[in-house]
């Protein structure tokens, strides 16, 4: 064989393999994370929906996933601050905006309350439990 069908060949091989890296889909956040706030259990649909729940006063969160970025909202039955809107129901929420990492294993996050501007401190970082 010759040198230039070797590379020719070898090129052929890592434009396959990246293409197929490329292709794999992300994986889901669906599962139970170890979080600064205790577990959170989540559930990701097919179209980037989530939502879960945490024991925190029977917590739910709500969001979207975009480009590993989730963006929603959290929901309690009790809290330090009542908004003066419900949201889900409730006048105990705020938002949330999770970066996941590349392999989406964890995420560091930040949190409000209602739909105020995010606080620095106000962190809610989290990564996947073990099985």
């Amino acid at each position: 064989m010759s040198f230039a069908t070797k590379t020719l060949t070898l090129l052929m091989l890592l434009a396959t393999t990246a293409m197929a890296q490329a292709a794999e889909p992300a994986r889901p956040v669906t599962g139970t994370w170890t979080t600064d706030f205790g577990t959170v259990r989540l559930i990701e649909d097919r179209q980037g929906g989530v939502r879960g729940s945490y024991d925190t006063d029977d917590g739910r969160i709500t969001g979207k996933i975009e480009n590993d970025v989730m963006d929603g909202f959290w929901v309690e039955t009790a809290s330090d601050y009542t908004c003066e809107t419900l949201k889900m129901g409730s006048p105990y929420w705020g938002r949330i905006r999770f970066e996941l990492n590349s392999a989406r294993t964890g995420w560091t996050g930040i949190w409000s309350y209602c739909d105020y501007e995010y606080v620095e401190g106000n962190v809610w970082n989290g990564s996947r439990a073990p099985r």
